[in-house]
């Protein structure tokens, strides 16, 4: 405190921040701060809440503290005098924040609301909540600081343990397969950023049923213990251990080269190999497989590298156990990779190149067959100007691991079209991967935040099969983009067999009945037997409606008598370059 109080003293500048505003509680802490005869009733409701009053005169670096201070630091009001005093009771690695919040706070107005570790009088080390307001002199100059602080060291804690529960296998300690492969997501960037080689392990341990069955699960459950602190000793401390669940384990060896990863797994089979683990008096010879992928290689996603090697494992366990399988492409594969790589580049380029286009499909109202909406489905322009569909490109997207940058350019687009043309109302699709892009969310709200019009006016589907994924995830998601005002659609509904409890958590505001429900309707009584269900299940949550793929008047008749609210489909308007926006006009079945 007594840095700053030097530091503000050379700055004449300092604003008038009198003008922030107070709370009711603000002026009641200042009040029993400033005066010795506070009413009862202020030093009773600051007593209850639990917290702590300062007052810091800047001038003296004199610190005068009021409440419950003895609970909270330990000690009576005039143990800690001065805020240099008070600093020094500051964990080493808070006070640069604390320090630059008060700076913020006192030099260009900043709220001054900050978080930190003390030491109190029994050297026990706790968090607090602290808040307080800088009071300006005639000159301009900071006089005072005026403030409460909180204890808020169980939040803390519980906030450490669920952070822990999120990324941390609760057995073994190690990273859990999520944050693993968050892992494995950076290290193959950073490795084709710098062009450094790595290698992804997957370790597996041999017969660990017959462990269980001869000693116990709590037995067992020792042994993956026992064998990943055996991990931590042989690996370097810059390789990456987690437990992707089972008896298999995952290591990440970054900065590594093919012939380093090789020795690596040679030495942990030796070191299985060569002693027994010793639980509870028992003696339990252990032996490991390895499965391996090195990357970068072909290899493009995160997905991709863990699910070859686990493919990796499988060989070697086949092979006799306790030995390791380095995954190797066939000259097919490696030349569909090159393929793929080229389609990749080209969209990449197509991005640059404002190539990426959208066709629009109608969506119309069952009952008065008026244009309700436009699906935006996206196109590709190619080099000679051929206009490619999605999924001539969009898989490949998927398979390099580029979806949610095509998804953030496509909502781009979206928001770039609702702003320029107000009547346009637009649904666009969004991968699985997205649904957990907190970027993407981010700018979304940006968006609504920027053009607050367009929300009402936006739809974003998102497939049921990546719904069903991660279903508290997707909820989140779905939570979020509804809350900012925009519509959420659950696209192809019913090729995941969404139950009752999947529609309550999710709480969409439309579902599109899948196509593959749609196509020969008129003729397939089993199909009319789903959407009548289906109609029913949607009536329960009051959910709407959209028949994707309508293709012919037989088919549109079943779904207007069963409640359809919308209807799409070739029958009711194709795709079109054209933006029409005709929202509420009549139109005519082809």
């Amino acid at each position: 405190m007594t840095a700053l109080r030097n530091e503000q003293n050379l700055n004449p500048q300092t604003p008038d921040l009198r003008e922030i505003p107070d709370s009711g509680l603000d002026s009641a802490l200042d009040s029993a701060l400033q005066t010795p005869t506070s009413p009862d009733w202020v030093r009773a409701a600051i007593g209850a809440s639990g917290d702590i009053l300062y007052r810091w005169d800047i001038l003296s670096d004199r610190l005068t503290w009021a409440g419950e201070v003895e609970e909270v630091l330990g000690e009576g009001e005039q143990a800690i005098a001065s805020g240099h005093g008070f600093n020094n009771r500051i964990h080493p690695e808070d006070l640069p924040r604390r320090l630059k919040a008060l700076s913020d706070h006192f030099s260009q107005g900043d709220t001054y609301d900050c978080e930190y570790r003390i030491r109190n009088a029994q050297g026990v080390v706790i968090w607090v909540h602290d808040r307080g307001r800088v009071e300006i002199d005639g000159n301009g100059m900071p006089r005072a600081m005026a403030g409460a602080m909180r204890i808020i060291t169980q939040r803390k804690q519980n906030e450490a343990r669920l952070e822990r529960i999120a990324n941390y296998d609760e057995l073994t300690g190690h990273f859990n397969r999520a944050r693993l492969r968050d892992e494995v997501e950076h290290a193959l960037s950073f490795s084709r950023r710098f062009r450094v080689e790595g290698g992804f392990l997957v370790i597996g341990v041999d017969k660990l049923a017959m462990v269980n069955n001869a000693y116990g699960y709590e037995i067992g459950d020792a042994v993956l213990v026992a064998i990943g602190q055996r991990l931590d000793r042989v690996l370097r401390a810059s390789d990456i251990i987690g437990r992707l669940g089972g008896d298999r384990f995952g290591v990440l060896l970054t900065n590594c080269p093919e012939d380093c990863v090789t020795h690596c797994m040679d030495r942990i089979i030796e070191v299985m190999r060569g002693q027994a683990i010793e639980i509870n008096g028992q003696a339990i010879p252990i032996t490991v497989s390895i499965g391996c992928v090195l990357f970068p290689g072909l290899v493009n996603t995160a997905y991709e590298i863990m699910t070859k090697a686990e493919s990796a494992l499988a060989y070697a366990k086949k092979a006799g156990r306790c030995c390791a399988n380095v995954y190797r492409p066939s000259e097919q594969q490696t030349l569909l990779h090159r393929r793929a790589m080229d389609i990749g580049t080209q969209v990449q380029q197509a991005m640059r190149d404002q190539r990426l286009i959208f066709t629009y499909q109608p969506i119309v109202a069952s009952q008065t067959l008026t244009v309700s909406k436009y699906e935006c489905l996206l196109r590709m322009k190619d080099s000679s100007g051929d206009i490619l569909p999605a999924g001539a490109f969009i898989p490949v997207v998927e398979q390099l691991g580029m979806t949610r940058l095509l998804d953030r350019y496509v909502l781009d687009m979206t928001v770039e079209q609702l702003r320029q043309d107000p009547d346009a109302v637009l649904s666009l699709n969004i991968s699985g991967l997205t649904a957990t892009d907190q970027s993407w969310l981010r700018a979304l709200i940006a968006a609504v935040k920027s053009t607050p019009a367009i929300a009402q006016r936006l739809i974003v589907e998102i497939t049921e099969t990546a719904a069903l994924h991660d279903i508290e995830e997707s909820a989140r998601f779905v939570n979020v983009v509804r809350d900012v005002g925009c519509r959420v659609a659950i696209d192809d509904f019913g090729a995941g067999f969404t139950s009752f409890r999947h529609l309550k958590a999710l709480t969409v505001d439309l579902v599109k009945i899948d196509g593959s429900f749609v196509r020969n309707l008129a003729n397939n009584v089993d199909q009319q037997l789903f959407i009548r269900n289906l109609m029913g299940l949607a009536g329960t949550f009051g959910l709407e409606t959209v028949a994707e793929f309508v293709e012919n008047e037989a088919d549109a008749r079943v779904l207007i008598d069963a409640g359809v609210h919308y209807l799409q489909g070739y029958y009711y308007g194709r795709p079109n370059f054209a933006r029409p926006w005709a929202i509420g006009a009549k139109i005519l079945p082809a």
